[in-house]
């Protein structure tokens, strides 16, 4: 068992959270290591001085009624954001990041002229076939061609 676990069922069977069967795993666990016994002792004390400390010096401790302690579900509709307003962000947010992508690219022409420009390297001749793709002519779609036979080929 993990020392965080130790420590929070400890707590939780002090304050008296745990079912029946559960305080019976712990005494077993409890009984079979003598670590874990000695780190459930000091947490038994430890919560033993707190409550006497508390219990001398009252004002030191702020205790909630239960009418201040507002539920989680109004702490969540206070701050939680409107459907339509995320979506509001959401297309923003999209809508400036497609401007500013469309003005960055139309900015910068000389992209495309160094992609036009670049040097068309000489095929060598390989014992392998090499293919591209090609505008199908008999249909709308597109086809993979060999490369060399599609040089040879001359299609009417």
């Amino acid at each position: 068992m993990k020392p965080e676990s130790l420590h929070a069922m400890v707590i939780d069977h002090h304050s008296g959270e745990l079912s029946p069967e559960v305080v019976d795993l712990l005494e077993a666990y409890l009984s079979t290591n003598p670590a874990a016994r000695e780190e459930a002792a000091r947490i038994a004390e430890v919560l033993r001085l707190t409550g006497e400390a508390v219990a001398r010096h009252p004002e030191c401790v702020r205790v909630f009624s239960h009418a201040e302690i507002k539920p989680v579900r109004e702490l969540r509709r206070k701050w939680a954001q409107p459907l339509w307003l995320k979506a509001a962000a959401v297309i923003a947010f999209s809508a400036l990041t497609a401007a500013g992508g469309f003005y960055i690219g139309s900015a910068r022409p000389e992209a495309s002229v160094i992609a036009n420009a670049a040097p068309v390297t000489p095929r060598k001749d390989s014992p392998w076939a090499r293919y591209r793709m090609a505008l199908d002519p008999l249909s709308s779609g597109m086809q993979v061609v060999r490369v060399d036979i599609a040089e040879k080929e001359v299609r009417p």
